[in-house]
């Protein structure tokens, strides 16, 4: 139902499904090759490491490491190797956002949010047939109606390539802004990845231990 009043209603049609699809893979294409060439490298370094936590003590001794030694392994580089990836490809991920959400520069949010402020006066909004509340901390005593005076529509710029859409980024809000929220998103992906890669080699070398026991 919600689908196909999304393709009925929107002005793309059916291609409204794709939005942001561009930046998507300039996202996931690097990501997958960013995060394989650092896991495989980590989980390298770590089974030639000493120690406890290190898988040489095994080879030296001619043993196969430990599924569970290799989960830990594969864990604990799935999570570097996440956020490695995930810093590299975030500007790719602002602009597939702000794209898919009819993207809105920082200027043009301001803008819109000083103006509703002043026209809103002692109103406070309610969804309540049109009806509003009464705000005595406000300068005014009018109170105005949401309906009469409806919210300006921001400028969107989702039409823009994806590497014209960074550039406006930059031009408008400064370098870091492709990077906006990059903390929240590499404390997402890290243990994401983490514990995907663990159960995938744990799954793997212990149904092999059992095939050879077999």
């Amino acid at each position: 139902q919600e689908l196909r009043t999304l393709i009925r209603t929107e002005p793309n049609g059916i291609f409204t499904l794709y939005k942001g699809l561009a930046p998507t893979l300039w996202r996931d294409v690097p990501f997958s090759a960013i995060y394989w060439l650092c896991l495989e490298n980590f989980k390298t370094k770590l089974s030639m490491t000493g120690g406890r936590f290190g898988g040489q003590q095994y080879v030296d001794r001619g043993e196969a490491i430990p599924p569970t030694l290799l989960a830990a392994h594969a864990f604990v580089s799935g999570a570097g190797s996440g956020m490695i990836a995930a810093f590299f490809t975030t500007p790719f991920d602002v602009v597939k956002t702000r794209s898919q959400l009819g993207d809105t520069s920082e200027s043009s949010i301001r803008a819109v949010a000083t103006s509703t402020a002043h026209s809103s006066r002692s109103a406070v909004l309610c969804d309540h047939g049109g009806a509003v509340a009464y705000n005595p901390l406000s300068h005014s005593s009018l109170p105005t109606s949401h309906h009469r005076h409806p919210q300006q529509k921001p400028t969107t710029i989702s039409n823009l390539s994806t590497f014209n859409h960074m550039k406006h980024i930059v031009r408008e809000e400064g370098i870091m802004s492709l990077w906006r929220g990059n903390t929240a998103r590499m404390i997402k992906v890290a243990p994401a990845c983490a514990i995907m890669i663990s159960c995938y080699e744990f799954g793997k070398n212990l149904f092999s231990t059992i095939e050879e026991e077999m």
